[in-house]
């Protein structure tokens, strides 16, 4: 680092009002950057990125259009008012049903053809063990990767 940026960054920290404000910053600093390193070096596992716009499987929901399967699931109670609000869970589609991104499929990928979830067979090619039919991992075979029947 430079001697004016360590000037600008020293001014900035020594403006903030009190040790909590430049350790909130110092923090939220640090975590974008070990954010962003992970990311470009790889490292963000696929359960890590984040889709824009809609909520994946697992994910709280109120609403069927906060998931990308479009499907929020469980229970509505009345709050304070008197109101029903329904606080449920995001659920995937399965294999056959209309989709618009693959993060709403249970498993394998939407597939653009006719938007609905597809996964991949036995010996067919795939990128990841999601791709994968049934009790099917993706195993390397030579050059490319395949579903393979996984033994237990």
């Amino acid at each position: 680092m430079d001697d004016c940026r360590f000037d600008n960054l020293t001014r900035m920290l020594g403006g903030l009002q009190d040790r909590r404000s430049a350790l909130r910053t110092l923090t939220g600093a640090g975590a974008a950057l070990i954010s962003l390193a992970r990311a470009d070096l790889g490292l963000a596992a696929d359960d890590d990125v984040l889709i824009e716009g809609c909520r994946l499987t697992g994910e709280r929901c109120k609403r069927n259009n906060n998931c990308c399967s479009g499907v929020c699931k469980g229970r509505k109670k009345h709050d304070k008012n008197g109101k029903k609000k329904r606080e449920g869970e995001c659920k995937c589609l399965g294999n056959g049903k209309k989709c618009k991104k693959d993060a709403a499929c249970c498993k394998g990928f939407c597939d653009p053809k006719d938007n609905r979830c597809r996964c991949v067979g036995s010996n067919q090619t795939c990128n990841k063990d999601s791709d994968c039919c049934g009790n099917r991992k993706c195993v390397s075979n030579g050059a490319t990767r395949v579903c393979k029947k996984h033994k237990r």
